[in-house]
């Protein structure tokens, strides 16, 4: 009698069983972004440089013996100058900067002073958080002075490397649109150091 009895609750006790642990509880969240989202170019902010250059010519007496001392010229090439130059713009990262530039470039071979008025394009990509590259090209008008209206289209190619304090050395190549003398086009390679300015 025991046994039918536990036979007719067993179904029952095992049906409560599973339908109890069929029972699954979900816990629902919200799921916020942690990510900073940065656009695309970055934040826009004042921006300026400011260089100074030493332009160099060929040295027409490599090779030669000095006739007093003997000693043999071993320098490829002379300074030939002194260049200043400083500008003004934006810049969006510290990774592209648009800026326009003024300066004074002194070159004593071809007996000139030239005032370059350019606006010029930087791009500065990072190596690592301590170095970054800088390519420059600027494009303007270069005035002679002193030499009436001698003037002609300017063009700087630069290039170049700064630290993680945003000073720099580069070469560069300059030229001016305009010739004197026996020269048909004035143009100059020059190293110099630079320091830009984020803010």
């Amino acid at each position: 009698m025991k046994l039918r009895y536990l036979l007719k609750i067993l179904p029952a006790v095992l049906l409560a069983g599973f339908y109890s642990h069929a029972q699954t509880v979900y816990i629902t969240r919200d799921i916020t972004d942690t990510k900073e989202k940065k656009p695309f170019f970055g934040k826009i902010g004042a921006f300026s440089n400011f260089s100074f250059s030493l332009p160099f010519r060929a040295n027409p007496e490599y090779g030669t013996n000095d006739p007093y001392t003997g000693e043999q010229n071993k320098s490829w090439f002379l300074p030939d100058g002194l260049n200043f130059q400083g500008g003004f713009g934006f810049h969006t990262g510290q990774t592209i900067a648009l800026s326009l530039n003024a300066g004074i470039d002194g070159m004593i071979s071809p007996k000139l002073v030239a005032a370059p008025v350019y606006g010029s394009i930087i791009l500065r990509p990072k190596f690592n958080d301590d170095t970054a590259m800088i390519f420059q090209y600027g494009v303007g008008k270069a005035f002679a002075l002193g030499r009436g209206d001698l003037s002609g289209l300017y063009q700087k190619y630069r290039l170049g490397f700064t630290d993680d304090e945003n000073l720099g050395f580069f070469v560069e190549a300059n030229y001016y649109g305009f010739g004197v003398y026996d020269i048909k086009q004035v143009s100059t390679i020059s190293l110099g150091i630079c320091i830009l300015n984020f803010d």
